[in-house]
């Protein structure tokens, strides 16, 4: 059965690159332009890793996570997909982390990883 990502990003274009290579590996991906987006379509479904931008507006990247881990499913992986160097970044809570600009390989081998090590 396909895996389910949540793709969460307040840039459009992000949003379409991350689905299509998702995609064509086999992934089902459903998007969100925003954490509260992102937060209402986690209530009404269940997904096998989330991806999410940490510059949005109003909710951020890192206020997304901290309420995810809290009050829904923590044992949800959650990959950082930014533009944010990766010595910039507070990797504290999440699992993984692409900078953009990145190849459709380096964000498969990440979300690969991130949902194999989950399913311990």
């Amino acid at each position: 059965m396909a895996k389910k990502v949540l793709v969460v990003d307040d840039k459009e274009d992000d949003l379409e690159t991350i689905k299509e290579i998702l995609e064509n590996k086999g992934y089902k991906v459903s998007t969100a332009m925003s954490g509260k987006n992102a937060i209402n379509l986690l209530k009404k479904r269940k997904f096998d890793l989330i991806t999410i931008d940490i510059l949005m507006p109003k909710l951020s990247g890192y206020d997304l996570l901290r309420i995810l881990r809290k009050k829904y499913n923590s044992k949800i992986p959650m990959i950082y997909v930014t533009i944010v160097p990766k010595k910039e970044v507070d990797l504290d809570g999440i699992d993984s982390f692409v900078q953009k600009p990145f190849s459709p390989n380096e964000l498969i081998a990440e979300v690969k990883a991130a949902i194999k090590k989950y399913r311990k």
